[in-house]
């Protein structure tokens, strides 16, 4: 079974906007992969892999990027481009996910949906 969940930037007013993530979204797995991704993939870039990220795979991931694959996203998997359609997701999007980690400039925050809305749950400064 999959965890589902959002990888995104930050929007004015502490949002976030970003594409979804069908597998790795458990935080263990997502918060590793996404440190890696920018740390060791993009040398500490958070703009450069966000832009990777969210920009060139518009239609989201199937399983993130790490040092041993590329990750499979949507816009490029024949099977499932043609029948998916995820847009851009928003801390107000009413999207069935369990998490969405948002990558800022200094650090990496994982949410989950609280009863006030998104909750941090776990911060990750970029540092190595």
């Amino acid at each position: 079974m999959s965890t589902r969940a959002i990888v995104a930037r930050p929007t004015e007013g502490g949002g976030f906007a970003g594409r979804y993530l069908h597998q790795d979204g458990d935080p263990a797995t997502a918060m590793r992969l996404l440190r890696d991704f920018v740390l060791l993939g993009h040398s500490g870039n958070v703009e450069a892999a966000t832009r990777i990220l969210l920009d060139e795979h518009p239609f989201g991931w199937i399983d993130l990027p790490d040092s041993e694959s590329d990750g499979e996203c949507f816009c490029h998997s024949v099977e499932t481009a043609s029948r998916l359609d995820t847009g851009l997701l928003t801390h107000e999007s009413d999207a069935d996910v369990e998490y969405a980690y948002v990558l800022h400039p200094d650090r990496l925050v994982a949410l989950a949906p609280g009863g006030d809305g998104w909750e941090p749950i776990r911060t990750s400064a970029w540092t190595h």
